[in-house]
């Protein structure tokens, strides 16, 4: 079996745990945000990683493009739509729940570097950065985002002449 079908059997194994975790409601509400903090950060962050050398996806064969996997930024936004959904709304065991995501992330950074799907200058150093980072931002634009949604939908409800002003 070619090593470019790891990627589709990941995204098939994220498929299956997203549809078993997370009600089809909230997959649709989360969607917007696993696609900008997912999809779409996982692309810039491996555009990164390719024009500086830090790290970088091998042997994805025709299942990629200029270098970036396609099915590594879908299995990333099916990952946020589960990470969103989960995120305790506890103000300390957030931090305490994205600093256990950046560890498992870094532990399956470092699972892709061993089945030979990734290649990276360092297994510890580099993905810790990155994934803080990554986090960080995800997990504060989700917030942003939400709040931002929440205060549109709920002015398009008062002026909603239908709903009689609620």
């Amino acid at each position: 079996m070619p090593k470019y079908f790891l990627y589709i059997i990941f995204t098939i194994g994220f498929s299956l745990i997203l549809i078993a975790t997370v009600p089809k409601m909230e997959i649709r509400r989360l969607s917007i945000h696993g696609i900008i903090f997912g999809g779409m950060m996982d692309v810039l962050v491996h555009v990164f990683g390719n024009v500086t050398g830090l790290f970088a996806w091998v042997n994805y064969g025709p299942l990629g493009v200029m270098g970036i996997p396609i099915f590594a930024s879908i299995s990333w936004a099916m990952f946020f739509i589960m990470y969103f959904y989960f995120i305790p709304v506890i103000r300390p065991l957030n931090y305490v729940f994205a600093g256990a995501s950046v560890f498992f992330s870094v532990l399956y950074f470092n699972l892709m570097i061993d089945v030979g799907i990734l290649k990276s200058s360092s297994r510890f150093l580099v993905p810790v950065m990155g994934f803080a980072v990554w986090f960080s931002i995800a997990t504060w634009g989700y917030y942003k985002l939400s709040h931002f949604i929440e205060v549109k939908t709920n002015l398009s409800r008062a002026n909603d002449p239908n709903n009689g002003g609620r």
